[in-house]
């Protein structure tokens, strides 16, 4: 607790100063700059990086959880799972799950459901990345919906399910969206074991044909990009059938001025606290202060810490996420580490005080140089890299977009602070996640 005091006083006692870096220091790392190349109705954003053994190519399809009907929570992961269990392969071969087709030629494959898309990442050698994306639009183009398929999938995804309880984290993140959101967005990523139940072949089809089609779809590359590859994403396109896509709805409740409290029990070994705010698209003026609150917020305990902490070592951390519309700021309390009553009326302290002053210049370049430092530890690997490239440019950042955030972080001032915080920060749910022997709590 000392280290949110000690910010509380600092924010209290420095004053407003030039948000620029120190003289002669360097510029903040920037990728290689991105390309954009027009497939017709779909798009390939790339960066080439010759110094990557691999390629890593993400596939966006506009298939998440804001398209799902409110009573079928789940499919949008039940249809991805079954296309990753589609057999595939070359004529007069035995086909194989894509999964496994992939795995063998010498690739590796996975997906993630979030609010606004359905998105798989294929990786192996750029020589061939060709065959991993022609067995991946085998798969796009005619997905096994048969009931020995589809079972498993069922089965797969609510082991998953069961698993995801036993984190308090995600649980309090489930119980906001749920409070927030308006639309499909706040139903769990992999639907429940109760409406994956329901779900049936008819529905995985018919969330299948709405929205896997070409106009839904883009794709992003990183690492070593081999030339033909612009040909090969367009060969996967084409597989998919044309037509237009249905707009999402995206609506989120107002938060009232009275913070809402939710409760849940699980299976935990000290009460955890989620608190859930609104946020900027990444394409608002106010992106990059938003950037800034994420670090300053999820840093302000451990600031004397040595080491990258994880999310189960942290006393308080936060997350900024975009990838659902409207975007939301999620700061949680692990009362295995912290009081979670005094860390989160610390957390609310702190978060006026920056609603009421400028922090200063000193302050400023301190969780500017932090969340660039986040910011570029979450785009390492090549997955996360093609990840935020695609996820950023459809959201309004153009080809470049990873530079384009950066910089947007770069030009942030103090008063952009201090108005993203007024605007954002004062109103707020909070999700408690308790043990289930405080019930009485």
């Amino acid at each position: 607790m000392r280290n949110l005091v000690a910010l509380v006083a600092a924010l209290a006692l420095l004053a407003p100063g030039s948000p620029s870096r120190a003289a002669g220091a360097s510029p903040p790392p920037r990728y290689p700059q991105a390309f954009a190349t027009d497939l017709g109705t779909t798009k390939l954003i790339g960066e080439s990086d010759a110094d990557a053994p691999v390629s890593g190519v993400q596939i966006f399809v506009a298939a998440g959880l804001d398209r799902e009907a409110p009573n079928k929570n789940g499919v949008a992961a039940l249809v991805a799972e079954c296309i990753l269990r589609t057999p595939v392969g070359d004529a007069g071969a035995t086909p194989l799950p894509l999964r496994d087709a992939v795995v063998a030629s010498g690739g590796s494959i996975t997906y993630t459901i979030d609010g606004r898309s359905a998105h798989y990442y294929v990786e192996g050698r750029a020589e061939d990345m060709g065959r991993l994306l022609g067995l991946m639009g085998k798969a796009l183009a005619a997905p096994d919906f048969s009931a020995p398929t589809l079972a498993a999938a069922r089965a797969s995804l609510t082991g998953r399910v069961n698993e995801l309880e036993n984190s308090a984290l995600l649980v309090g993140i489930e119980m906001f969206r749920r409070s927030y959101y308006l639309t499909s967005a706040a139903g769990p990523a992999l639907g429940t074991p109760t409406t994956l139940a329901l779900l049936t072949r008819a529905d995985a089809m018919s969330f299948y044909l709405a929205t896997y089609r070409r106009r839904a779809l883009s794709v992003s590359a990183v690492g070593r990009i081999a030339p033909e590859l612009a040909g090969q994403v367009q060969a996967l396109a084409d597989a998919l059938p044309d037509g237009p896509v249905s707009a999402v709805n995206e609506r989120a409740r107002i938060i009232p001025a009275l913070a809402p409290r939710i409760v849940a029990h699980r299976d935990v070994a000290a009460p955890w606290v989620v608190v859930g705010f609104a946020a900027p698209a990444p394409n608002s003026r106010d992106f990059g202060a938003m950037l800034v609150l994420e670090s300053l917020l999820s840093d302000a305990f451990e600031r004397s810490s040595t080491t990258t902490l994880g999310i189960a070592e942290k006393s308080v951390g936060a997350s900024y996420l975009y990838d659902s519309t409207p975007a939301s700021l999620i700061v949680y309390v692990n009362g295995t580490e912290i009081d979670p009553s005094l860390a989160l009326r610390e957390l609310l302290v702190v978060s006026k005080s920056l609603a009421q002053k400028p922090i200063g210049a000193d302050m400023l370049r301190r969780f500017k140089l932090a969340a660039e430092g986040q910011f570029l530890e979450n785009s390492v690997d090549l997955a996360d890299r093609s990840y935020l490239l695609g996820t950023f440019a459809s959201q309004g950042l153009g080809s470049d977009a990873i530079n384009t955030a950066l910089a947007a972080l770069e030009s942030t001032s103090a008063a952009d602070v201090q108005r993203v915080a007024k605007n954002y920060l004062q109103r707020y749910i909070v999700a408690l996640v308790l043990p289930r022997d405080n019930q009485g709590s």
